[in-house]
Protein backbone atom coordinates (compact mmCIF):
# COMPACT_ATOMS: atom_id res chain seq x y z
CA UNK A 1 0.00 0.00 0.00
CA UNK A 2 1.29 3.53 -1.19
CA UNK A 3 0.69 6.53 1.08
CA UNK A 4 0.02 9.59 -1.03
CA UNK A 5 0.41 13.20 -0.64
CA UNK A 6 -3.25 15.04 -0.66
CA UNK A 7 -5.68 14.92 -2.17
CA UNK A 8 -5.93 11.66 -2.99
CA UNK A 9 -8.45 10.93 -6.19
CA UNK A 10 -9.51 7.90 -8.50
CA UNK A 11 -12.65 6.21 -9.64
CA UNK A 12 -13.22 3.08 -8.45
CA UNK A 13 -14.73 0.34 -11.28
CA UNK A 14 -14.78 -2.25 -8.74
CA UNK A 15 -14.31 -3.44 -5.24
CA UNK A 16 -11.33 -2.80 -4.14
CA UNK A 17 -8.87 0.19 -1.91
CA UNK A 18 -7.96 3.45 -2.68
CA UNK A 19 -4.27 4.02 -1.63
CA UNK A 20 -3.69 5.69 1.63
CA UNK A 21 -3.46 9.29 2.76
CA UNK A 22 -2.05 11.08 5.91
CA UNK A 23 -4.76 12.98 7.56
CA UNK A 24 -4.55 15.76 9.91
CA UNK A 25 -6.77 18.12 10.76
CA UNK A 26 -9.59 19.57 8.34
CA UNK A 27 -9.72 17.53 5.31
CA UNK A 28 -12.77 17.43 2.48
CA UNK A 29 -14.24 13.92 1.77
CA UNK A 30 -16.28 13.36 -1.81
CA UNK A 31 -17.62 10.46 -3.42
CA UNK A 32 -19.14 11.13 -6.89
CA UNK A 33 -21.46 7.91 -7.81
CA UNK A 34 -23.44 9.71 -10.99
CA UNK A 35 -25.40 6.27 -12.01
CA UNK A 36 -22.78 4.03 -10.48
CA UNK A 37 -24.51 1.17 -8.44
CA UNK A 38 -21.60 0.59 -5.62
CA UNK A 39 -21.15 0.63 -2.06
CA UNK A 40 -18.31 2.60 -0.91
CA UNK A 41 -17.00 2.96 2.92
CA UNK A 42 -14.40 5.90 4.48
CA UNK A 43 -11.98 3.55 6.66
CA UNK A 44 -8.86 4.95 9.10
CA UNK A 45 -5.94 3.25 10.38
CA UNK A 46 -4.15 3.97 13.19
CA UNK A 47 -1.02 1.36 12.47
CA UNK A 48 0.11 2.68 9.73
CA UNK A 49 -2.78 0.16 7.27
CA UNK A 50 -2.30 -2.99 8.82
CA UNK A 51 -6.00 -2.87 10.67
CA UNK A 52 -8.50 -0.70 9.19
CA UNK A 53 -11.78 1.02 10.96
CA UNK A 54 -14.46 2.14 9.20
CA UNK A 55 -15.14 5.94 10.02
CA UNK A 56 -18.72 7.17 12.20
CA UNK A 57 -20.34 9.46 9.82
CA UNK A 58 -21.96 11.22 12.79
CA UNK A 59 -22.06 11.29 16.24
CA UNK A 60 -23.46 8.01 16.70
CA UNK A 61 -22.03 5.09 15.57
CA UNK A 62 -23.01 4.70 12.25
CA UNK A 63 -20.42 3.98 9.32
CA UNK A 64 -19.58 6.15 6.73
CA UNK A 65 -20.96 3.57 4.21
CA UNK A 66 -22.22 5.53 1.20
CA UNK A 67 -24.57 4.39 -2.01
CA UNK A 68 -24.88 8.12 -3.12
CA UNK A 69 -22.72 11.06 -3.85
CA UNK A 70 -21.27 12.95 -0.65
CA UNK A 71 -19.05 15.76 -0.12
CA UNK A 72 -18.17 16.84 3.56
CA UNK A 73 -15.50 18.03 5.76
CA UNK A 74 -14.35 15.74 8.47
CA UNK A 75 -11.66 16.57 10.77
CA UNK A 76 -8.76 14.12 12.25
CA UNK A 77 -7.35 15.56 15.74
CA UNK A 78 -4.21 12.34 15.99
CA UNK A 79 -1.02 12.55 13.78
CA UNK A 80 0.15 9.82 11.88
CA UNK A 81 -3.20 8.29 10.97
CA UNK A 82 -4.52 7.20 7.17
CA UNK A 83 -7.45 7.80 5.81
CA UNK A 84 -8.86 5.59 2.49
CA UNK A 85 -12.02 4.87 0.47
CA UNK A 86 -12.86 1.41 0.27
CA UNK A 87 -15.32 0.24 -2.62
CA UNK A 88 -16.60 -3.28 -0.57
CA UNK A 89 -19.53 -3.51 -3.19
CA UNK A 90 -19.97 -3.11 -6.83
CA UNK A 91 -22.75 -3.61 -9.44
CA UNK A 92 -21.64 -1.04 -12.34
CA UNK A 93 -20.82 2.45 -13.30
CA UNK A 94 -17.39 4.29 -12.09
CA UNK A 95 -17.53 6.06 -8.95
CA UNK A 96 -15.03 9.07 -8.13
CA UNK A 97 -13.69 9.46 -4.93
CA UNK A 98 -11.27 12.18 -3.42
CA UNK A 99 -9.35 12.54 -0.20
CA UNK A 100 -8.07 16.55 0.16
CA UNK A 101 -6.76 18.98 2.50
CA UNK A 102 -9.57 21.35 3.85
CA UNK A 103 -9.93 24.41 5.84
CA UNK A 104 -12.44 25.44 8.24
CA UNK A 105 -14.61 23.69 11.08
CA UNK A 106 -16.02 20.51 10.12
CA UNK A 107 -19.59 19.55 9.28
CA UNK A 108 -21.75 16.45 9.96
CA UNK A 109 -21.96 13.59 7.06
CA UNK A 110 -26.03 14.33 6.61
Amino acid sequence: MATVPSPLSGTFSGTGESDAVLVRGACNITLKFGGAVATVRLEKSFDGGSTWFTVSKNTVPEDASFTDSVSAVIEEHEGGVLYRWNCSAFTSGAVIYRIGKADGPRREFI
